[in-house]
């Protein structure tokens, strides 16, 4: 059966000291990203966390549709004012969720978790063997006189199901199907656990600890990957990350490519 979530039973099992002083918990959104994008041009206070049993209007990178039944994935928004960020170093709020969310999956339902570049949460099927996507994160940046005004940060993580492997572009699967034992409101509370400790530490310049946090997550370093840029496709050696998050790949003429967005999988998987 879904599990419900309630704003209570999830404050109980926090101390925020910023992300998770105020939580609002709905039953059905057209998207948590959208309408806490509305709540923060009305003054909502940073830290403001929005959950919800179910998307009607969900989305990923790309403006790609997300959907899973009700009850049966976290879908998770919170809303953070970084003025004090320089622009040019907003991907460590990326960064910050990834790292976060790999964190909580594997303190809550004590199984591994990695991370396919740049912020996909991938985890292992005990029968298969293979590492599947169960979670996507996307960031809204919202910019003022060159200052990063607020920034929205969205997560869904499949918790009791996934949707069809042939329905989807890369393989999915679920916190369950990885032999996760973990309820929705202890892998919320984990999550928003991780995400205030290392928002604070990078409120305190802790920048490259979590780039290499990060770095040490990303399961696509030293693949062979197929990366889709729109009408290009790029195939070959994903050798390291730069400082910005960059992914560079090396391709059969041995040219290094730097890699700013794409669809990357790995190319025997």
């Amino acid at each position: 059966m879904p599990e419900s979530l309630t704003a209570e039973a999830l404050a109980a099992g926090l101390s925020p000291q910023i992300i998770g002083r105020e939580l609002l918990v709905l039953p059905q959104v057209g998207s948590t990203n959208d309408l806490l994008r509305e709540q923060a041009t009305q003054g909502a206070p940073e830290g403001l966390v929005l959950i919800a049993d179910e998307q009607t209007a969900g989305r990923g990178r790309r403006q790609r549709r997300w959907d899973a039944p009700a009850g049966s994935a976290l879908l998770c928004s919170l809303l953070l004012r970084p003025a004090w960020l320089a622009p040019s170093d907003s991907f460590l709020l990326t960064m910050l969720a990834a790292v976060s969310l790999a964190e909580a999956v594997r303190a809550a339902a004590g199984i591994d978790a990695r991370l396919k570049w740049p912020n996909d949460l991938l985890l292992r099927e005990p029968q298969s063997g293979q590492w599947r996507k169960a979670a996507g994160i996307l960031v809204d940046l919202e910019l003022h006189e060159q200052q990063l005004a607020f920034a929205i940060i969205g997560c869904g993580l499949n918790v009791s199901w996934h949707p069809d492997p042939s329905k989807v572009q890369y393989p999915a699967t679920s916190v369950a199907a990885a032999g996760g034992q973990a309820s929705r409101l202890a892998l919320a509370q984990a999550l928003l656990t991780r995400l205030d400790a290392n928002y604070a530490a990078l409120k305190q310049g802790q920048h490259a600890a979590l780039a290499t946090q990060w770095r040490a997550l990303l399961l696509t370093l030293g693949q062979r990957v197929r990366v889709e840029m729109g009408d290009r496709t790029l195939e070959g050696l994903a050798e390291d990350v730069s400082a910005a998050g960059i992914l560079l790949v090396r391709d059969e003429s041995g040219t290094l490519h730097r890699v700013l967005s794409g669809d990357v999988s790995l190319r025997d998987g």
